[in-house]
């Protein structure tokens, strides 16, 4: 499967990873199974790290852009209070699409959920956010990201 989700840190954070090509369907299915099936559990993530460096192509259509953005929303008014990192580094034969497709869904987080955001183009950097972030609103200094 191009998306795998794990949880992390004993269950306060959550990372997606996607590679190779993720279809619309493909990423409704997992957003919808780790998002919105068991709210009780979401509350307890401090963070969700997405990790699409592994992306080649993003086959979605507006329509599933505008869905994923209704659910981000809802999901965040369950726990407003995570740190959220997405992390795309597109080479350039992967293609300005991707980036593109990348870039809306990032704004999604923006400006539609309720978590605070940043985009990154190296997981390093987006970990090192994270640890920062946690570490000053949750006072949790101890995270290893699996």
């Amino acid at each position: 499967m191009p998306i795998n989700v794990k949880e992390c840190d004993g269950g306060i954070g959550i990372l997606i990873e996607s590679r190779g090509r993720v279809m619309d369907q493909e990423l409704i299915d997992s957003l919808e199974r780790h998002l919105t099936h068991d709210k009780e559990k979401f509350k307890k993530y401090k963070y969700i790290l997405i990790d699409h460096t592994a992306l080649t192509k993003m086959d979605i259509t507006n329509e599933t852009v505008e869905f994923i953005s209704e659910l981000i929303a809802d999901t965040s008014r369950v726990n407003p209070d995570s740190i959220v990192a997405m992390v795309v580094d597109v080479t350039y034969g992967a293609g300005i699409e991707l980036l593109n497709r990348n870039s809306r869904l990032h704004e999604l987080f923006i400006y539609r959920s309720f978590w605070e955001s940043r985009f990154f183009r190296t997981k390093p950097q987006a970990v090192k956010w994270i640890r920062e972030m946690v570490r000053d609103k949750f006072g949790i200094d101890d995270l290893t990201f699996s």
